[in-house]
């Protein structure tokens, strides 16, 4: 039987062991627990080891799936969490700290700017049926359907073409203009939000926003006032408050000789120790240079662009890294602090990003 390992959860500020109930995911009824580490904590519990990527049993893959929400939305009530990628396991304490410790300066600020805040999903849905009935009675799609019906099959191709398209044409508009209200109407309470996509016709909106959490009632009252205004036109179902999966998530993974070699060579920096301030320097140089601005079109110049913020992303990470598994706790400190690039430190690297909003990374 294969050791059991430590699922992680998310990030919450604690200094200290906190409990939350035998209900870690697994369905064994492992307990969930804080693992601290100075001013912040990882939410975790024993479970059996599990490839979600290879895994086969789409039932316990939703199953576990759910048991990692549900968990996340449990010490939600206790706490503002900063959610870790599903499926996230570490072999065992130490590795949930260095996590903790490597990432700290980047959980700090990811933590801090999510405190107090939520996410709310709306999902708005039409009868469709009744859509089209009143698009079928519009201005030129009725004439132009009126002559389809009157023209043979074969004859009445070119048409029938049209009057698709204009159908759908007058479909999106609307869509669009409902979209819009919904949008401008809650956006006076709200921080962000993110698009979803429409999984059918029958689905006018899915939008996750970030709030305050004192603005959920405000929030309510005007999501309520909307939906009396459009007289049900519109259904609403409101999901949340949530934590904000959609706004910041968490992921850890290993760092390889390989793409430190390539990020260092593409920010032109040499050296056995460099601190994160030449990486800054590096990087500011370079991105004026390479900016899509200063490119005037050019699509190479573009990928160059993105392939520097990405080298800036991983070296920054790293360093910062480096600085906090050495004890050091002010941001301003670590990025003075000179790291390490021998094969052994970088081994020992775990680099924890931050997936924000529209796929941006910290």
């Amino acid at each position: 039987m294969a050791k059991d390992v430590k699922y992680v959860y998310g990030v919450i500020a604690s200094s200290e062991t906190v409990h939350f109930g035998p209900v870690g995911i697994g369905g064994r009824g492992d307990d969930v627990y804080t693992v601290p580490y100075h001013d912040l904590a990882a939410v975790v519990s024993d479970c059996p080891p599990v490839d979600y990527k290879k895994l086969k049993d789409k039932e316990q893959l939703l199953h576990d799936l759910a048991n990692h929400q549900a968990v996340i939305e449990g010490v939600m009530k206790r706490f503002t969490v900063l959610p870790i990628k599903f499926g996230t396991m570490v072999k065992d304490q130490d590795e949930v700290m260095s996590i903790l410790r490597q990432g700290y300066f980047s959980l700090q600020e990811a933590y801090a700017a999510l405190e107090g805040k939520v996410e709310v999903e709306v999902v708005a849905t039409w009868e469709v049926s009744d859509v089209f009935q009143e698009i079928s009675a519009e201005e030129g799609i009725a004439e132009l359907k009126a002559k389809v019906e009157s023209r043979s099959r074969l004859r009445g191709i070119p048409d029938r073409v049209k009057l698709g398209k204009m159908v759908f044409e007058s479909l999106n508009r609307r869509r669009e203009g409902y979209q819009n209200q919904v949008v401008g109407a809650l956006a006076g309470c709200t921080l962000d939000l993110q698009k979803n996509s429409l999984m059918d016709d029958g689905m006018v909106l899915n939008v996750a926003f970030v709030l305050e959490e004192a603005q959920m009632e405000e929030f309510d009252r005007r999501l309520d006032e909307l939906d009396e205004a459009l007289n049900g036109r519109l259904n609403f179902r409101r999901v949340g408050p949530l934590p904000p999966y959609s706004f910041s998530t968490v992921e850890v993974r290993p760092i390889s000789q390989n793409e430190v070699k390539k990020a260092r060579k593409l920010l032109d920096l040499a050296g056995d120790a460099i601190s994160l301030k030449e990486v800054k320097g590096a990087y500011y140089a370079l991105a004026q240079e390479h900016h899509p601005d200063a490119q005037q079109g050019n699509g190479a110049g573009d990928e160059r662009f993105a392939q520097i913020a990405a080298a800036h992303q991983l070296l920054s990470g790293y360093c910062l890294g480096q600085a906090a598994a050495a004890g050091i706790v002010a941001r301003k400190e670590a990025e003075s602090h000179r790291c390490s690039f021998s094969p052994a430190a970088i081994s020992e690297g775990i680099l924890v990003s931050i997936t924000q909003a529209a796929g941006g990374t910290s």
